[in-house]
């Protein structure tokens, strides 16, 4: 199976010359995508030239929109099978990883493989609290644990490129998008070194923004539940007042806002795809759960509005173990 790598560069350093040298001579296709370094760095991409298919382009885009660009020129000058290997330009990622990582998608090819960095105290600090803040967040999710959620090594084959192409990030959060995207594939973690040259300084990583960046796609991904679940309360209180009960109200809103959520899985592009069956099951457990959440809320003399919004928030945590189970299940991990 042919092997291409993608390497996204922004005003990248000599060293990703040996890297694109080492890379041509095992007989890897090279792309390599300026995101728009602009004319100073001219001699680097004549040198990379050389050994790999150079595309540019004008103004910066963000390196989501380079792994795009490149993964599109890809689908347009290759044919399938291949594998597609994603490495950064700075010269972390050793060869014999790079290879690794290949080689374990072209013995999988429907699953998305990450290179996994043992994040210890000699990875820069702004590595291991964004890793930590986005490991969190993708568990809660997803139901998945993944370790590293935030490495620029992974690879995959010409199977899952269509998926990928469809989601919506452009810079750094791209990479959030793929690992919740490919959430309901099996993912391979494969341990890797990666060598910090100045304690990373060559990385454009900004460590506040393009972390609040990171962290708010877990936030779009789960937008169909945040507002079917809002829509859900608004019913059951608008229904309430008419019928000065709770029961059949809180059943009525808790199977709209399931609804809800279904239809807009559907419509909106990157959001949580969950299969029929799953689904089904979920939602009769979250509408018992929420029903007896009520009932034992209400018998305590709490206020029917009030004990709705806290089953709401309960309904949240009984959702995560579900998923977590699920993927348990699963995965067997």
């Amino acid at each position: 199976m042919q092997r291409i790598a993608l390497i996204p560069a922004y005003c990248p350093e000599d060293r990703m010359i040996p890297l694109l040298k080492a890379l041509y001579e095992l007989e890897f296709s090279i792309v390599v995508v300026d995101d728009g370094s602009g004319a100073e760095y001219d001699g680097i991409f004549v040198e990379a030239s050389a050994y790999a298919d150079v595309k540019r382009y004008q103004p910066n885009r963000g390196k989501g929109e380079a792994l795009k660009h490149g993964l599109r020129c890809i689908r347009e000058q290759f044919q399938p099978p291949y594998t597609v290997v994603t490495a950064d330009a700075d010269g972390q990622h050793r060869v014999e990883d790079i290879v690794k990582v290949s080689e374990t998608a072209v013995q999988h090819p429907d699953s998305l493989v990450l290179g996994k960095r043992d994040l210890d105290k000699s990875t820069p600090i702004k590595s291991r609290i964004g890793n930590g803040i986005s490991r969190v967040l993708y568990h809660l999710t997803t139901g998945r644990k993944i370790y590293e959620t935030q490495t620029g090594l992974r690879a995959f084959s010409d199977r899952l490129l269509p998926r990928f192409l469809k989601l919506p990030g452009h810079r750094y959060e791209f990479e959030i998008d793929m690992i919740l995207d490919a959430s309901d594939l099996d993912i391979i973690e494969t341990g890797i070194e990666t060598v910090y040259f100045d304690n990373n300084a060559a990385s454009h990583f900004r460590p506040i923004e393009d972390t609040v960046s990171l962290d708010k796609e877990f936030f779009r991904y789960k937008f169909p539940s945040i507002i079917a679940g809002a829509a859900g309360y608004l019913l059951f209180v608008i229904l309430a007042i008419f019928t000065r009960a709770w029961l059949l109200p809180c059943v009525i809103a808790r199977m709209f806002a399931l609804l809800l959520k279904l239809i807009l899985n559907k419509a909106i592009p990157f959001s949580e795809n969950v299969p029929a069956g799953r689904f089904l099951l979920t939602s009769l457990i979250i509408l018992l759960c929420d029903t007896a959440a009520m009932w034992g809320l209400t018998a305590l003399g709490m206020n029917i509005y009030v004990a709705k919004l806290i089953s709401c928030f309960l309904m949240i945590f009984v959702s995560i173990l579900m998923r977590m189970m699920f993927m348990r299940i699963k995965y067997k991990k």
